[in-house]
C-alpha cells in the first residue's frame, strides 16, 4: 500500500491538486492553480495558488456531497489570522457537475474526473482511519505536525434542500484569542446556543468558544459574551 498519494485534475485555465503527505497523519491537502495569461501554470513550490488543509472530518463532509448524500459542503479555515473559505457542491441538481472554490479559485469536475475524485478520496480516507488513528508516528512527522499548531473542528447541519443536508464545517487554530460581543440567547442545544444580536441576526456558536459565564434562562436579555475570534470571524459579526 503506497504511502504518499497525489493527483492534479487538469482544465483549460484551472486545476485541482490533491495530495496525502502520508498515510499516518490524519488529513489531507487540496489546492487550486490557475494558468495564467502567458500559458504557464502556477507552482505550488512558488508559493502560488491556495492549498487548505483538510482534516478526516472534513473528507467525509466532501464525500457526504459527491456520493449525493448532501447539497453541499461549506468550510471555512481560520489559522494565525488567515482565514479560507471553502465551498464543495453541485452546480445544479441534475448533479453532474461539481463546483469546488477554494478562497477566490474554483474549480469545476465532472466526470470522468469527479469519479477519480471520489475513489481517491475513498481509498485515502479507509487507509488514514487505518494508519493515522493508530499505531506509533514517524518522529519527523510527528514534530512537523507540532509546529502546525494545534486544530479544532467544529461542524454543524445547516438546513436542507431538495431532501439533501447542507453541512458547514469550521477548522481553526483553538489559540486565536477572543472577543467580546451583545447578544441574546435564543435557543440552547446539547453542544451550542442559537444567539441573536442587536441587529437582529442570528447564529449557532458552538458552547466551547465561550469563555464567560451565561444563564440561558435569561432569554430576553442582553449578554455580554467572550467568544472566540474565530466563530466572529466565521460569521462576520459586526458589534457596535
Amino acid at each position: 500500500m503506497a504511502d504518499y498519494h497525489t493527483k492534479t485534475f487538469f482544465g483549460q485555465k484551472k486545476a485541482l491538486i490533491l495530495t496525502s503527505p502520508a498515510k499516518t497523519v490524519p488529513y489531507i491537502f487540496l489546492s487550486c492553480i490557475t494558468r495564467k495569461e502567458d500559458g504557464i501554470w502556477e507552482t505550488l513550490a512558488k508559493q502560488e495558488g491556495k492549498t487548505v488543509k483538510i482534516s478526516m472530518e472534513e473528507i467525509i463532509c466532501i464525500l457526504e456531497v459527491l456520493n449525493k448524500k448532501s447539497a453541499n459542503w461549506r468550510g471555512s479555515h481560520v489559522f494565525k489570522e488567515r482565514k479560507t473559505e471553502i465551498y464543495v457542491g453541485w452546480e445544479s441538481e441534475a448533479r453532474e457537475t461539481i463546483r469546488i472554490k477554494i478562497g477566490e479559485y474554483v474549480k469545476k469536475l465532472r466526470f470522468p474526473g469527479l469519479n477519480l475524485l471520489v475513489l481517491m478520496l475513498e481509498h485515502i480516507l479507509k487507509e488514514k482511519v487505518e494508519f493515522a488513528t493508530s499505531g506509533t508516528f514517524d518522529i519527523q512527522e510527528k514534530e512537523q505536525m507540532e509546529d502546525e499548531g494545534e486544530y479544532g473542528v467544529f461542524s454543524e447541519r445547516i438546513t436542507a434542500r431538495d431532501g439533501l443536508q447542507i453541512v458547514e464545517t469550521t477548522e481553526y487554530g483553538v489559540s486565536s484569542g477572543a472577543l467580546e460581543i451583545s447578544a441574546k440567547i435564543k435557543v440552547e442545544s446539547p453542544k451550542a446556543l442559537l444567539i441573536t444580536l442587536d441587529s437582529g441576526e442570528e447564529f449557532w456558536i458552538p458552547k466551547s468558544t465561550i469563555h464567560s459565564k451565561y444563564d440561558t434562562s435569561q432569554k430576553q436579555k442582553s449578554l455580554k459574551l467572550l467568544v472566540d475570534k474565530w466563530i466572529i470571524e466565521k460569521n462576520k459579526i459586526v458589534n457596535d
